[in-house]
């Protein structure tokens, strides 16, 4: 059974079985691989990607580079074992998606206990024993800013998404962090509570 984890939170990495990937031949491959994971399986149209990684190509030198890209990286990835990328990479003439029952993403987990934490039926948050460990497993996640380190010069938009993207889950990391600082205060837990706002101070330490 096939199991790809993608960790986009801090320096990028990709691991199958417990076994890490490596020679990806650049962050644009590494950015591209990531920005189709975190779209969660969705198919996503072959222009709209060239406008977003090869925005200042004619569309058919954009189109030919995003064929390249997509060769490059099944290549990289058929290097990993055998048949992964016609497993993982779903493409026709107009669309090219990940297939997510193979992928673990740790930004969609990160998201999903948050956002569980926010729709669980509680009296009181701080005081929701299942609701903390889920805040606790989402910043043990939070290693870093999204694709820390990976930079794109000659695609404005993808990082003008980048920089959103960043922004998001930095705040949700501090809200999370803050929410955590609380609970463990009202329980008394000193250790805990300071462990958590020293997390939160050296990701935000202007507050």
């Amino acid at each position: 059974m096939l199991s790809l984890m993608l960790r986009c939170l801090g320096a990028f990495a990709v691991t199958l079985n417990d076994g890490v990937i490596t020679g990806f031949p650049s962050d644009k491959i590494r950015a591209f691989l990531a920005y189709l994971a975190l779209e969660k399986g969705q198919p996503l149209r072959r222009d709209a990607l060239c406008a977003l990684f090869w925005p200042e190509l004619a569309p058919a030198a954009a189109q030919n580079n995003l064929r390249v890209t997509l060769h490059r990286l099944r290549e990289t990835l058929q290097k990993a074992q055998p048949n992964l990328a016609n497993a993982l990479l779903v493409s026709n003439r107009q669309t090219v998606q990940l297939n997510p029952s193979l992928i673990t993403v740790d930004v969609l987990t990160f998201q999903t206990l948050l956002a569980t934490c926010a729709t669980h039926a509680h009296p009181d948050l701080l005081g929701c024993a299942v609701c903390i460990t889920r805040l606790a497993q989402a910043v043990e996640l939070y290693r870093g800013e999204l694709l820390a380190g990976v930079g794109l010069a000659d695609a404005p938009a993808f990082e003008e998404w980048l920089l959103l993207q960043r922004e998001t889950l930095h705040q949700q990391a501090l809200a999370a962090l803050h929410t955590l600082v609380q609970a463990h205060e009202q329980q008394g837990n000193d250790l805990e509570a300071h462990r958590y706002a020293s997390r939160r101070l050296a990701l935000d330490p202007y507050q």
